[in-house]
């Protein structure tokens, strides 16, 4: 330490000449030849071999090298090559500059030595600090906004609460009831349906499993309630169509279907103007009102498919347990249409045959299973009766 502090130069406070090369070369020299006199050589030199013969050599010879550069040679001639690239300056700003600078040359070359392989440029160092400093935006809390939510939910389930209390008072019990759109269902079926109570409050009136009642109805097909503020409950009914009629062979018990193949009432004579369909006893008795008509579904296709055209030749329809359609046309001709062919196209064939000019004499049946090739069946009796009357 007492090497190093005697090779400083501290600055003298007041202004100084600037001193020029030679004489910075010459001061040099006399510090170089003064050494030699000085008052402790020999401590000098066993304290250097004492530090060779240490324990720990590289840092103390890495201290010997640096008082060897105490004389600060490199600063001052860094300096010089700087000062004309700079503005002027006073001697003492000058002088307090050099010490400053060789300061901070010292101090980095101590960092350099004891940690070499981690210098870092400013820029990077600022990036790194900048980037390990975590985020605090999530951990403020902002009072004000909060406050503000709180009052805002109290004042929605204030406002709620009230109007709660409001709509369950008697004006907005439910006291009127319209119905329309209904012309063989009865007004008093769809009240009934509803289950409209008296001081059942509008709002509480459970209108989806009201629609599900009145669409249990026979010939309700569609149903809409309403509600009519502040006491009213509006009812929009839509009704089924008759489509056709089912009937057993011995014409014993009729079925009337809707248009989406629903029985809709049951009587003791088939209704007029809609076709008439006669299906085996199993199947007029596994129906019945409000339910859907299983096995005839092949005779309702093609009956209700029937052209303008062949509707005065068609008196009825007959459906088999094998799902096969035969019409019964006027006199006592039938076509049969099977099971599985194209209707349209059979009906094509058909008006072919009744409108285009072909003999009817003594025919029996239409066969039309194959659509394009219709075959005519004929009763040989009548054949020969013809034959002999001609």
């Amino acid at each position: 330490m007492a090497k190093r502090t005697t090779a400083v130069q501290r600055p003298r406070p007041g202004p100084r000449p600037k001193r020029s090369a030679s004489t910075k070369a010459a001061g040099t020299k006399n510090a170089a030849k003064r050494k030699p006199a000085s008052k402790k050589p020999a401590p000098r030199k066993t304290t250097a071999k004492k530090k060779t013969a240490s324990k720990k050599p590289a840092p103390r010879k890495t201290a010997a090298k640096k008082k060897t550069a105490s004389k600060k040679p490199a600063p001052r001639k860094t300096a010089a090559k700087k000062a004309p690239t700079k503005k002027k300056a006073p001697a003492s700003a000058h002088r307090s500059g050099v010490a400053e600078h060789g300061t901070r040359r010292r101090r980095t070359a101590h960092r350099v030595t004891t940690e070499p392989k981690k210098t870092v440029s400013k820029q990077s160092a600022t990036k790194k600090t900048r980037s390990s400093i975590p985020s605090r935006r999530p951990d403020v809390a902002v009072a004000p906004a909060t406050a503000a939510k709180w009052w805002l939910l109290a004042s929605i389930v204030v406002v709620t609460a009230f109007t709660l209390a409001v709509l369950e008072a008697p004006f907005f019990e439910a006291r009127n009831v319209q119905v329309s759109g209904i012309s063989r269902t009865s007004e008093g079926a769809v009240l009934d349906a509803l289950d409209l109570q008296p001081d059942t409050a509008l709002l509480r009136y459970d209108s989806a499993a009201a629609s599900e009642s009145v669409i249990a109805l026979p010939w309700v097909k569609q149903v809409e309630i309403i509600r009519q503020w502040p006491s009213t409950v509006r009812v929009v009914v839509r009704e089924r169509t008759v489509e056709s009629t089912v009937g057993a062979p011995d014409g014993s018990r009729w079925l009337v279907i809707g248009d989406d193949q629903f029985v809709v009432e049951e009587r003791l004579t088939p209704p007029a103007d809609v076709p008439i369909i006669i299906a085996t006893h199993d199947v007029i008795n596994a129906s019945s009102v409000g339910e859907r008509l299983v096995g005839v579904e092949r005779a309702l296709e093609v009956a209700h498919s029937l052209p303008l055209q062949l509707d005065p030749w068609v008196t009825t329809w007959e459906s088999d347990a094998d799902g096969r359609v035969t019409a019964h046309l006027v006199g006592s001709a039938t076509a049969e249409f099977g099971a599985f062919a194209d209707h349209r196209t059979q009906y094509v064939s058909l008006a072919s045959i009744l409108d285009g000019g072909a003999s009817l004499v003594c025919l029996r049946s239409i066969d039309l299973a194959v659509a394009d090739s219709p075959v005519l069946h004929r009763d040989p009796g009548c054949m020969v009766e013809a034959a002999a009357l001609s």
